[in-house]
């Protein structure tokens, strides 16, 4: 099976990269490099890399051909930023990935397994949130994640192509090297590494699901071979954290006191955040196998090699 990975040199991208090289299969990455933090030798060198944009028409022209299956996860992802640029992240979000879609309808290629965003459900009116809950997105970010979900329907019902949509919540692992750093994991786990405070908004008053970076790469894989018709799937633990405690099970696993800073409030900020998986469980076989502790332990034993280089 040959893959195409948009945004692979990034957070998520990198590691599925790695994950499906390590199970032998053939894939070409592109990604324009300008936000995902690492250089081009730090993507698995069994990978095609491509420095581009998926703007480029041209390019995807020669990219796309022959592929079985594309899993396309470039995008503008900071929610910050989006609240600073909305008009970037819907043309970035939505309309290149518009183009990527007319470059499969050109050259035949009809399966697509997208990597959307909890950040589409916006404050829930449920806990844990189904996939049939309303997007009610309270930042442009979420609305441009949405908003592509909606056209992948449209080219479904209208061309064909089968798509498979996975709602993210807050993945975290080795490889976070996104600039900004803005996501709690990787800030609070370098902070710590470097004796730095860790700084915690709505004093620790949110509820999140996090998930481990490798169960992730293992969904897109599974729903790379399943991937027929038009389906939405939350991937997360399905079990929420507060951030208060999110930051004692970090000392715990580190074995040490962390200092916090209070930050207040941020625009953009759900106050609960938590997955229902039973349905990517069911039709999927589908199941997060890293627990948190794990996880952070694996986050931590990444960012002290980075730290000590």
């Amino acid at each position: 099976m040959k893959f195409l990975i948009t945004g692979g040199a990034g957070f998520i991208g990198s590691n599925l990269t790695k994950f499906l090289c390590d199970k032998g299969y053939e894939v070409t990455v592109i990604d324009d490099l300008s936000s995902a933090g690492h250089t081009p030798d730090e993507i698995d060198q069994r990978a095609k890399l491509v420095v581009g944009n998926i703007g480029d028409e041209k390019l995807l022209d020669q990219l796309v051909p022959g592929k079985d299956v594309v899993l396309h996860l470039a995008a503008a992802g900071i929610i910050k930023l989006s609240l600073e640029n909305p008009y970037f992240y819907f043309e970035n979000n939505v309309l290149n990935g518009v183009k990527l879609l007319e470059a499969m309808r050109r050259h035949g290629v009809n399966k697509i397994v997208y990597s959307s965003s909890s950040s589409a459900y916006g404050e829930p009116e449920q806990v844990p949130i189904p996939e049939s809950h309303p997007f009610k997105p309270i930042n442009p970010y979420g609305a441009s994640k949405a908003a592509f979900e909606h056209v992948l329907s449209a080219y479904y019902h209208s061309f064909g192509i089968q798509s498979i949509s996975f709602r993210y919540f807050n993945v975290y692992g080795p490889g976070d090297e996104q600039l900004p750093r803005t996501r709690a994991a990787p800030t609070w786990v370098v902070n710590a590494l470097e004796n730095k405070p860790l700084p915690l908004y709505w004093e620790g008053k949110q509820k999140k699901d996090y998930i481990y970076v490798e169960d992730v790469a293992r969904a897109n894989l599974m729903a790379a071979m399943k991937c027929e018709g038009l389906h939405v799937y939350n991937v997360g633990s399905g079990e929420g954290i507060w951030m208060s405690d999110l930051v004692k099970t970090l000392e715990k696993v580190m074995g040490k006191k962390l200092e916090i800073q209070q930050m207040g409030e941020r625009k953009g900020d759900p106050t609960v955040t938590v997955g229902d998986i039973s349905k990517i469980k069911k039709e999927l076989g589908w199941k997060p196998e890293v627990d948190l502790e794990t996880g952070l332990k694996r986050t931590i034993e990444y960012y002290a090699r980075r730290i000590t280089k």
